[in-house]
């Protein structure tokens, strides 16, 4: 009865007159009059100006029908909400996100995750971008967060911008010791000059950018090793095999005795950077816990990644 008097009173509010309304919905004059008329007994009060040419809905047939229109959008949210509630009980995504910034998220927002779908089994895995990007672009990843993918099957969520910082070791000649942080200039790069460079091959994505800053900074230096991912890069500088380039929030995971063995210079955003997203196939439909992660990831994405490095910072 709702469901039709909705119908109808919406046919009424964009037509001339009954019958008209009547034939844009396929009924019968009398049929739809005839419902009218038993909610207006019903309710006691007129929804209808027959009088008025052309035919129009009363005030009280305009707000009857704003609240029919409210209950029918509240019955498709519930309807929609428990049929992924349903789903979610023998559902399984998988969640990718790149290694330096793992510990910081997931840890702030799996709580509220599970608050919200207690039923959902979910796999994280610490992947590259380049990983993620294939196994995104295959679907065997339902949602990824780390550096900005550019494939047409992905859709990227911007989250926020990382820096990043060159690092060298003690066995560089330009090295001063004392000073963890040093200012970053052009002369930092013409040092670099055939010095020894830790290269990350993990996250081929990010060593590309820095191959192509270096190139256009006329800088040339030695790859001497390869690594699978820039926690083992940062870890080969404080030994003195080389220098690397990484986000400057990893730098706060070192000790003091650490930070003592190595200069470390923040490099301007405008030259170099990366850009983390959230990302999902674009085949897979942003609704439930998708929709949920994106949303957290959209807002809390930057405090979390803040909040742990103060922490580390007060250790």
């Amino acid at each position: 009865m709702e469901n039709r008097l909705l119908d109808f009173l919406e046919a009424i509010q964009s037509q001339p007159s009954m019958t008209k309304a009547a034939q844009s919905i396929f009924v019968s004059q009398p049929y739809i009059s005839r419902v009218i008329k038993k909610a207006e007994a019903d309710y006691r009060i007129s929804l209808v100006d027959r009088d008025h040419r052309p035919i129009q809905l009363t005030y009280a047939g305009e707000r009857l029908l704003a609240y029919l229109k409210s209950a029918a959008h509240l019955n498709q949210a519930m309807t929609t909400e428990m049929t992924q509630l349903r789903e979610n009980e023998s559902q399984t995504i998988s969640l990718g996100i790149t290694p330096p910034v793992a510990m910081a998220w997931f840890p702030q927002t799996l709580p509220a995750f599970y608050q919200q779908f207690p039923n959902m089994r979910t796999r994280i895995v610490e992947v590259s971008t380049s990983e993620a990007e294939k196994l995104l672009v295959d679907e065997q990843l339902d949602f990824f967060i780390g550096k900005t993918i550019h494939k047409p099957q992905v859709v990227s969520l911007p989250l926020t911008t990382v820096a990043l910082s060159l690092i060298i070791p003690k066995s560089f000649s330009f090295f001063r010791p004392g000073t963890f942080w040093r200012p970053f200039s052009s002369d930092v790069l013409t040092q670099l000059n055939g010095q020894p460079f830790i290269r990350s091959i993990g996250e081929s994505r990010m060593q590309e950018m820095i191959d192509h800053y270096f190139s256009d900074q006329g800088v040339q230096t030695i790859p001497l090793i390869e690594v699978e991912n820039l926690l083992f890069a940062m870890k080969l500088v404080v030994k003195g095999f080389g220098c690397t380039i990484l986000s400057t929030e990893m730098l706060s995971q070192l000790t003091p005795e650490q930070r003592a063995t190595v200069n470390a210079f923040r490099l301007p955003i405008s030259q170099l950077s990366v850009d983390f997203s959230a990302s999902y196939h674009r085949n897979h439909q942003l609704a439930g816990p998708l929709e949920f992660l994106a949303q957290q990831a959209q807002r809390e994405f930057t405090t979390a990644i803040l909040r742990s490095k103060k922490g580390k910072q007060s250790d």
